[in-house]
């Protein structure tokens, strides 16, 4: 499978997320019946411990950017093309996160959780 890219906003603590090497997470986004852009991941809430990568196998038909929501600011995660897996990202810190994908938008029913454990 080739690589999507991955982008990582500088806006964010650059010692908080950085790209990850070996055996990530995976979390399947499967499209909404009302809309591409809308996702359903599995699982969520995903559960990844720090330092340890996560990748996202997008499903659906479209490009799908995922946004992280950190601190009050929408920041870019990654974004994965239809059928690829996106590159694996890693926090190095603990703690809640949530994330929604752009072309759903981050109503709090789109906004999915990640939970990183040490």
């Amino acid at each position: 499978m080739k690589r999507a890219f991955l982008a990582i906003a500088a806006v964010i603590s650059c010692a908080d997320i950085t790209s990850a090497e070996g055996s990530p997470i995976k979390v399947v986004l499967t499209p909404k019946a009302a809309s591409a852009a809308c996702v359903i991941p599995d699982p969520d809430p995903a559960s990844v411990k720090a330092k340890q990568g996560i990748a996202f196998i997008n499903n659906s038909t479209v490009h799908l950017t995922l946004v992280l929501i950190e601190d009050g600011e929408d920041l870019p995660l990654v974004s994965v093309a239809p059928g690829d897996t996106s590159g694996a990202v890693r926090f190095n810190s603990e703690g809640i996160r949530q994330y929604y994908s752009l072309g759903c938008g981050s109503a709090l029913s789109e906004r999915h959780t990640l939970a990183v454990t040490v």
